[in-house]
């Protein structure tokens, strides 16, 4: 590789936080390579200070006892393990835990039902311990493989001696429901790199260009500075560059959120990922498609999601003591038996059950299933938990930033208000402006053109920058933005009653002859959702790229007190870079690497699909009412959470002496376990009616 060259690995077979350290740690030893490995996205991001081969990359990765992805996902490779394990496990229960369906001869169905279990499904946690031995150290994963070995290897023991009395069921329950857990985990970790793949997808795929005087379509990752770019009506443009043609209409809303097209004309500069709206336009290229204004977005949606700090795993951190001690306890149980009170068999049958009663099969599930049960219970209030991770951070929200555009406000362009001047009534300037504006596919004609179908126009023509002219009624009508007029102080008189909307003038002989204010109206539930967090101790922003006249008259409507407009993606950015438990709630693609950076972003489902991809939580029917109850929701799934992991530990911490003594038989243990597990997955059900 050459030097000063920045690369990205993908690590495969990291189970937690301490595996990515030890990637990490090995990756830095290399000379010449500074190496941070980020476990939430599986990568390893690398600065080459000389060069370096990448055979040695991977060396030092293979070392560490992992490898450079290259094959399929992990997810990919969980979801078979999972489905054997699922049935196999459940049938061994079945047959290992209800006295009516057993027959003579039942355990060795046992034996051939969880031998794949044991072996297949998990291998995962039987490979991670073995390369945690290698490093001294220990992990969930060490208790997963010793406590489902002990429980196979015993059971055997039991049934080549001649006993029914098995514990199979163990060994395949536990590595099966801790598997479960891992691929929520993995599934939620992937919306990273999804966010970035749907923000640059705004890019087209080709672009007309022309180099040396010959025109051809190339793909616009070979654009390069110095090119004349066409881009045609509706297309995006390709790459950053300076506009050639004398006019341009540009729909810039997955730059900047705004609601009206811009309007720009020869020498302007031009951003990738607008869209044309006018006739076909030319531009000079200043540079690449990954070197435009969108790819460094989308840099940045890289850079915030690879350093926001994660969490490492609550049940990863315990393990750091409790697998330890555990193992040691069991150890410690056996000798004291076999040596203090000379009982082999006992002190064999006592650590067993430390082990078995030790079992993290209540731990593997106690966050999992209260994530389960809170992102259902968001699905059917429209709430989509994309990251369950995200609900622990949702609990310290303390402040929630508003995109307006398609978030407070619907995004749809309308009439909103309408005065006739210059002696004319309302209804029938609104006609003849209806008429000339059928002849456009602008935002602002559309919305225009809808209110009247009583006139036609004819020779209807663009004014560069300004509006349309048609001939109505043997009248050259103009609709256009407000200039000089013969009625020039009742124009003015009348644009002061109106509201900081957009404005059009209808207008024909000199004289304006009408005023209309359009813009996008409020959702009916926006208030109330202000008012709810407002109630939950929270305050709201407006954070937005629209008018700022606009921004702070829906501010104040709606008692927001903080506000700001005319805000770019990267003003965005830096803003919810600057503030604490803080979640952002947007809907388009200018709103991506402020979602990103946010504590916990929020997308609306209307919105554009690299938004929801950067996004935490994705709001379906895109009713702000939908957001305190996803901070509520979130508020009780977190103490759930602590109430599974106290349970699940206090019964180990309970039982774990009793076993030792000798007091609990290793069959007696696994029926503990068991019930364990059932008041963990009875308590995270409790979460449905708890948030009705």
């Amino acid at each position: 590789m050459p030097k000063d060259e920045l690369l990205e690995l993908d690590i495969e077979g990291m189970t937690c936080t301490a595996c990515a350290r030890r990637v990490e740690k090995n990756l830095n030893k290399v000379e010449g390579v500074t190496a941070y490995v980020d476990f939430a996205t599986e990568k390893a991001h690398l600065q080459l200070g000389k060069a370096v081969a990448l055979d040695i990359l991977e060396k030092a990765v293979s070392d560490a006892g992992y490898k450079v992805a290259k094959g399929k996902s992990e997810l990919q490779s969980l979801k078979p393990r999972l489905w054997v394990g699922g049935i196999l496990s459940v049938l061994a229960m079945i047959f290992g835990m209800i006295p009516a369906v057993g027959f003579e001869g039942v355990e060795y169905l046992l034996w051939g039902l969880v031998t794949p279990v044991f072996f297949y499904v998990a291998f995962p946690f039987h490979s991670a311990a073995l390369k945690n031995l290698r490093h001294f150290d220990s992990t969930m994963d060490t208790l997963v493989s010793l406590g489902s070995s002990i429980a196979y290897g015993y059971s055997i023991y039991l049934v080549l001696t001649g006993s029914m009395h098995t514990y199979f069921e163990v060994s395949a329950v536990v590595p099966t429901v801790v598997l479960l857990g891992r691929f929520i985990e993995v599934r939620a970790r992937r919306s990273a790199t999804d966010a970035v793949r749907a923000l640059l997808s705004a890019i087209p795929e080709t672009a007309i260009i022309e180099r040396d005087a010959v025109r051809q379509t190339i793909p616009s990752s070979q654009i390069k500075a110095g090119d004349i770019v066409f881009v045609a009506a509706g297309e995006r443009i390709p790459a950053d560059g300076k506009l050639l043609s004398s006019h341009a209409s540009l729909d810039n809303s997955t730059l900047t959120g705004e609601t009206l097209p811009v309007e720009l004309k020869e020498g302007d500069s031009v951003s990738a990922g607008a869209t044309s709206l006018g006739g076909q336009l030319a531009f000079e290229a200043t540079g690449s498609a990954a070197t435009s204004r969108l790819s460094r977005i989308a840099d940045l949606v890289r850079e915030a999601t690879a350093q926001k700090s994660k969490i490492a795993s609550i049940t990863d951190r315990i393990s750091k003591v409790f697998v330890p001690s555990v193992i040691a306890l069991s150890a410690i149980t056996y000798l004291v038996w076999t040596f203090g009170f000379g009982d082999q068999v006992a002190g064999f049958e006592a650590a067993v059950a430390v082990l078995v009663i030790a079992c993290p099969c209540a731990l593997g599930i106690a966050v999992p299933m209260s994530l389960v049960v809170a992102t259902s219970i968001g699905a059917k209030r429209s709430v989509v938990i994309r990251n369950p991770d995200s609900l622990s951070d949702l609990a310290k929200i303390r402040r929630v930033v508003f995109d307006k555009t398609g978030t407070l406000t619907d995004g749809k362009l309308r009439v909103l208000n309408s005065r006739g001047l210059g002696g004319v009534g309302a209804a029938t300037m609104l006609a003849y402006a209806s008429a000339v504006e059928r002849g456009s596919n602008h935002p602002v004609a559309q919305a225009i053109s809808k209110i009247s179908d009583l006139k036609t126009a004819e020779n209807i023509r663009e004014i560069p920058g300004q509006g349309l002219l048609g001939d109505v009624d043997g009248l050259t009508i103009s609709v256009e933005k407000p200039m000089s007029y013969e009625n020039q102080a009742e124009l003015d008189e009348a644009m002061k009653l109106a509201g900081p909307n957009t404005l059009v003038v209808v207008a024909w002989e000199g004289w304006a002859h009408g005023l209309i204010e359009l813009g996008d109206q409020l959702k009916p539930s926006a208030a109330q959702a202000i008012k709810a967090l407002k109630n939950m101790g929270i305050s709201s922003s407006i954070l937005s790229g629209d008018n700022p006249a606009r921004v702070e008259a829906i501010a104040k409507e709606l008692g927001a007190t903080e506000y700001l407009g005319g805000i770019t993606p990267e003003g965005k950015l830096q803003k919810l870079k600057s503030l604490d438990n803080t979640a952002m709630v947007g809907d388009g693609i200018n709103d991506v690497a402020a979602l990103s950076a946010a504590t916990v972003g929020i997308a609306m489902g209307s919105g554009a699909h690299a938004a929801q991809a950067a996004s935490a939580i994705t709001i379906l029917d895109d009713d702000p009412l939908a957001i305190p109850f996803a901070l509520k929701l979130s508020a009780k799934t977190s103490k759930n959470i602590k109430q599974n992991l106290g349970w699940a530990f206090g019964y180990n911490i309970l039982l774990i002496p009793v076993a030792a003594l000798g007091l609990l038989n290793p069959m007696l243990a696994g029926v503990a376990m068991a019930f364990s597990s059932v008041s963990v997955v009875a308590n995270a059900l409790r979460l449905k009616w708890q948030t009705r």
